[in-house]
């Protein structure tokens, strides 16, 4: 947003010297140019802005984008009479309204913007319009107009399709994934159940001297954990797996039903693949007052395991840290699942961006891949829902899911 608001910025004085010194045009006011220059500087310096105020930022930009080309073009084309040269500034601006935005936004920004220009232009009334020519420009402007539409269109279904194309292939490598899992986590369990025995019987024969060591300590050490670190590798794989699934097939093919949050949660907390008895102790789950929202329970599911995953990777590293997980009710028409963690927190200049694809997982190469809070984001969103973090770095992070609540009484889907 901030280069397309550059250049919408940068444009209007550059017009001035065109339209002003080198080809000098009526009514062209470099005061006007320099308003709406100004007006444009709130989006080319967003990164300035604080973060309240941002999620205004796409309605300010599309009221300037409104205001410095449909209109603007429009009141200067009729100011100066039709002329050729503003005509085709004017289809130029309309088009590329189009090219910012999809087809309502456009369709909205540019009849708006040219209805106010019209209406401006008829309450100072600066020059007479020789409507005489407005029946074949008319008809240039709608053949524009329609093929700025069907571009946008073509460009949409072009995506949906590429969309569809990337989620297919992922529902296919993850299917693909799962059988061989599957066997290495087998193949794992049943390591983990015989292999103590093995090496019970190697260190039997080295103190009985019927063999020499010929390992180190070290890595006998790390032969021993062999068979958890695989078996818990395998889980944590498909967790991923069961993530790239629901992300492909269930938020877009199955339909939404009652989902009971304390019983899912609940769920997901005993499913998890923990790594160890002390990673499943450091985590205590208390339900203040349950409630049942329209989603998708696997979903849910694939959120507290990223929820919980992150919170288990962070904790680690600060010894006594404990992970606190509730699901309580804000109102009748709202509903609350909290993820707290006392581990070492979250920086300030990394916690705006936590939600964003490929950041989170910069720092930790090991495990993750910077996708599953963006995963996370995605799905409450698509069920009315929000998701938000707080964090005091050296204390504490705490993610929050608020879900619209059901409030009639109705069966459930965990």
């Amino acid at each position: 947003m901030a280069l397309l608001g550059t250049m919408a910025v940068v444009s209007q004085p550059l017009f001035y010297v065109v339209f002003g010194v080198l080809f000098p045009q009526p009514h062209e006011n470099g005061w006007l140019r320099l308003a709406m220059a100004l007006l444009g500087l709130p989006i080319v310096f967003e990164a300035s802005i604080p973060r309240r105020w941002r999620t205004y930022l796409p309605v300010y930009w599309l009221i300037y984008i409104t205001v410095s080309f449909p209109l603007f073009s429009t009141y200067m084309v009729l100011m100066n009479g039709l002329t050729a040269v503003w005509l085709a500034y004017q289809i130029t601006c309309l088009l590329l309204v189009f090219m910012l935005f999809d087809v309502r936004a456009s369709l909205v920004s540019v009849f708006v913007g040219c209805g106010l220009g019209v209406l401006l232009n008829i309450l100072f009334h600066h020059s007479e319009v020789p409507y005489h020519t407005v029946g074949p420009i008319a008809a240039v402007w709608l053949f524009a107009g329609v093929g700025a539409v069907l571009c946008d269109l073509s460009r949409v279904i072009a995506w949906r399709v590429r969309t569809d194309s990337m989620r297919s292939v992922t529902s296919t490598i993850a299917h693909e994934l799962r059988t061989p899992l599957a066997s290495i986590h087998l193949a794992a369990s049943g390591l983990e159940r015989h292999f103590p025995e093995l090496i019970a019987g190697y260190d039997a024969a080295i103190e009985a001297g019927l063999i020499k060591p010929r390992m180190r300590a070290r890595s006998l050490a790390v032969v021993r954990e062999l068979a958890d670190t695989v078996a818990s590798e395998a889980e944590h794989a498909q967790v991923t797996i069961e993530m790239l699934l629901a992300a492909a097939q269930v938020t877009n093919q199955q339909a939404m039903s009652r989902v009971d949050a304390g019983a899912t949660v609940d769920a997901a907390i005993k499913r998890y693949p923990y790594g160890s008895t002390a990673e499943k102790d450091r985590v205590s789950f208390t339900v203040s007052a349950n409630f049942t929202f329209l989603g998708w329970g696997p979903a849910l599911t694939n959120v507290i395991f990223n929820l919980i995953k992150n919170a288990i990777h962070y904790t680690a590293k600060k010894p006594g840290a404990t992970i606190v997980i509730m699901v309580d009710r804000l109102s009748e028409s709202r509903g609350r699942i909290v993820v707290w963690d006392s581990g070492p927190g979250i920086s300030p200049g990394t916690l705006p961006l936590v939600f964003e694809r490929y950041v989170s997982g910069r720092g930790r190469p090991d495990t993750a891949l910077g996708i599953g809070l963006a995963y996370c984001q995605d799905v409450v969103g698509k069920m009315g829902g929000t998701i938000s973090c707080t964090s005091h770095e050296g204390i504490y992070t705490r993610f929050t899911v608020i879900l619209p609540a059901l409030q009639e009484d109705a069966p459930s889907a965990a």
